[in-house]
């Protein structure tokens, strides 16, 4: 399984075609969408019609939510990480719940996800 970020499944609706060509071939990969990320696509929205897309659209994914676990590991996450990176809440729970499954996370956002030990980080195709 891989975890798929907020700014992939932006790419994805967006209709970029890199990001839709690599959905479409990697198709038989299994994804999965923390909880978070569709949160965030969410608080991105301007209106209901926006909104209505967005929740059709993540219904392609399973949404998995974190257990009590993650949501500690999250926690000491962002204990460790918060002053000296600046890090937020939902990265740390997106990291924790990757780390947690053993699973890698795509996205291009390096720079919030390199500071976690045991996190494998994927940038799935080319941007221009």
């Amino acid at each position: 399984m891989l975890l798929l970020d907020t700014d992939i499944l932006i790419d994805c609706l967006r209709g970029v075609p890199a990001a839709r060509k690599w959905l479409e071939s990697a198709a038989v990969e299994s994804f999965g969408i923390p909880g978070i990320v569709a949160m965030e696509l969410l608080v991105g929205c301007r209106n209901q019609s926006e909104q209505q897309h967005i929740k059709k659209f993540v219904t392609a994914f399973p949404l998995l939510w974190p257990d009590a676990s993650e949501f500690a590991r999250a926690y000491e996450l962002l204990a460790a990480h918060r002053l000296a990176t600046g890090v937020g809440i939902p990265d740390c729970v997106i990291a924790a719940m990757a780390i947690g499954r053993q699973t890698p996370l795509c996205t291009f956002n390096r720079k919030h996800f390199q500071v976690f030990a045991g996190l494998e980080v994927r940038e799935p195709y080319q941007r221009g």
